[in-house]
């Protein structure tokens, strides 16, 4: 059979979405704490392919990090990638390891490498773009944190956000307006960043996730296929690496709270958990007599999302979009999961989620329910999904959905690049005209506090 054209409106979409050919062979450097894992969480699978895209382009792309050489910077030396070590605050070797490519662009994994290697690129490489890739808002996730410790309520969590006192956020704002160009992983921040934090929208560029394709038997399926593929599938699962707290946390609610809920009316269901860097926290919840199992990393992880009929994914803080909603759509999976794994994966929603929002569920047009607050609600709609055929059916359907017009990597990778390609060639103009970028090189953030210490030191001899 020759497969189908896509119409006509989506081909005239993704041919205006394809950049331009590069004007030259630009030389890009990745640089963080950590390497990229693109088999251990979502960050790394976001990093990877934007890596992978440059390349494809013509680019040379390095990568390079503070963390002793390991399997997975052995991965990436061995898929072609240069892979050197940085180590932070160390200036000859940050220095001698991007020199080696003289970089027309560094891309920084997150704030704290921009702050470690920021003003040392901008010393030695004056004229290479900096690119700061927030990957989420770690200031929203940690006030979210926090108000999750203090005993907000579910609602109550997803309001907390920072206001312009917040430490972190102050640290996260000044690396992005001390780079060239910012990534926002999330449409929601990235609103949030230019509406209320007052970054410059036209140095904010969404970089959302990149997937190359919706698995075979998700798409086009007929009703037959379709409730075969829903009687092969069996139980729960979710995913996600446990070097992140919020994972972390999720699985502790899932174990204490929402799976004997869940028990209770299906008593041989099974729950399955996976992730990379399982530590005794985690592994304490294995409880086989219960259905429920700490399975670790999953070598191939299109094994659990084709083998379950529902995932679960019950954040109560956290921040940027989920990796594993995105991997369950890709592989027929419908989600139950919180108004924090959702953000932003809704269609034509920009904004944070309130309780006065519309439902977020298979019946408005998404792939699960996404706004659970509570046990009960996560636990009710657990078994909606694993019992009830055309609500599946129907999420299965909207998550495919949402994955074509939100994340797919032909529609948003192009986008990326021609940004970060179009800003080497006008970087002049850009510094220009950012007075407030160029004005913290200037002088440190806090230069008056400690000079006005200094002042009351010298005159009257207390050291505060």
């Amino acid at each position: 059979r020759r497969p189908a054209r896509a119409p006509r409106a989506r081909r005239a979409h993704r041919i205006a979405c394809a950049p331009s050919p590069p004007p030259r062979a630009l030389s890009v450097a990745f640089i963080g704490w950590e390497w990229p894992e693109e088999h251990a969480s979502a960050a790394g699978v976001r990093t990877v392919a934007l890596a992978r895209a440059l390349r494809a382009r013509g680019h040379r792309v390095a990568i390079l990090a503070c963390a002793a050489e390991n399997p997975a910077s052995e991965a990436l030396r061995a898929e072609g990638f240069a892979v050197r070590r940085a180590p932070a605050n160390r200036g000859r070797e940050t220095r001698e390891a991007l020199g080696k490519d003289a970089p027309d662009v560094v891309v920084f994994d997150r704030f704290l490498a921009e702050e470690a290697f920021g003003a040392r690129v901008r010393e030695d490489f004056p004229r290479a773009v900096r690119v700061l890739d927030m990957q989420d808002a770690h200031a929203l996730r940690r006030k979210r944190m926090e108000a999750w410790k203090g005993g907000a309520r579910a609602e109550e969590v997803v309001l907390a956000t920072p206001d312009a006192r917040d430490v972190n956020l102050q640290r996260e704002l000044g690396s992005a307006t001390r780079s060239d160009v910012t990534l926002a992983c999330s449409r929601v921040e990235l609103e949030w960043l230019a509406t209320t934090c007052g970054l410059r929208r036209e140095r904010l560029c969404e970089a959302s996730f990149f997937h190359p394709r919706i698995a075979p038997g998700v798409i086009g399926a007929n009703e037959v296929e379709v409730r075969d593929d829903f009687e092969r599938r069996r139980g729960f699962a979710t995913v996600g690496t446990f070097k992140h707290l919020p994972n972390v946390d999720s699985v502790e609610f899932l174990a204490a709270e929402v799976w004997p809920l869940i028990r209770k009316e299906l008593p041989e269901a099974t729950m399955e958990v996976y992730g990379s860097y399982p530590n005794a926290k985690v592994e304490r919840f294995h409880a086989p007599k219960q259905g429920f199992y700490i399975r670790g990393r999953a070598e191939r992880l299109e094994t659990p999302l084709r083998a379950a009929r529902a995932m679960l994914a019950p954040l109560r803080f956290g921040a940027g979009i989920k990796g594993k909603v995105l991997d369950s759509w890709t592989h027929g999976l419908p989600v139950v999961t919180t108004p924090i794994g959702s953000e932003a994966t809704v269609l034509g929603v920009n904004e944070f989620w309130t309780p006065e929002a519309a439902p977020v569920t298979p019946e408005t047009g998404w792939g699960g329910f996404g706004d659970c607050t509570s046990a009960r609600d996560v636990a009710d709609a657990a078994v909606a999904l694993h019992e009830n055929f055309d609500t599946w059916r129907l999420a299965q359907a909207n998550g495919a959905r949402v994955m074509h017009e939100l994340f797919m990597h032909d529609v948003n990778m192009p986008k990326v690049i021609d940004v970060i390609e179009r800003s080497v060639e006008t970087i002049d103009e850009t510094r220009a005209a950012d007075f407030a970028g160029q004005s913290l090189w200037y002088h440190t953030d806090r230069s008056t506090l400690y000079f006005s210490k200094w002042v009351e030191l010298k005159e009257t001899g207390a050291n505060t």
